[in-house]
């Protein structure tokens, strides 16, 4: 069971490392479980590698492991990933707007400056590492 503070999914380690292990992940989005998803076609199921910090325990490939974040991390990662951009798009495309500048250039400009800070914020990413963690558990 989940505490309060922390979010955990199901994993099997794919690959060990000195410091750190790889956990492949399934992501499903809500209606995946649904007994109707054959019918709708609407379900997805994505796999995915996280890279967390190596337990204290022996782990080997294969293992099964539950893989957990704190909330306020994945909250730092929801404003980082869609809050700022939406926030960046909204304001810029509004002042561009009122400053006069045509709709096309302005929607240009707006998608470039959206480019730019993705740019940034990949170039950031081992800053991000040290602060966003995510930790181990055996399953």
């Amino acid at each position: 069971m989940a505490a309060k503070d922390t979010i955990e999914h199901d994993g099997i380690v794919i690959k060990v490392e000195n410091n750190a292990i790889i956990v492949q992940i399934q992501n499903q989005s809500a209606c995946a479980s649904c007994h109707s998803k054959g019918a709708c076609g609407l379900s997805e199921v994505a796999q995915k590698n996280i890279t967390a910090e190596k337990p204290n325990v022996p782990v080997a490939v294969g293992d099964k492991v539950i893989v957990t974040a704190s909330t306020r991390n994945a909250m730092l990662s929801v404003a980082f990933a869609y809050i700022i951009p939406s926030a960046l798009i909204i304001v810029l495309l509004a002042l561009l707007i009122t400053a006069g500048t045509s709709e096309v250039i302005a929607a240009a400009i707006v998608l470039l400056a959206v480019a730019v800070y993705f740019v940034i914020l990949y170039l950031c990413r081992n800053s991000f590492t040290r602060k966003i963690k995510f930790k181990v558990k055996i399953a």
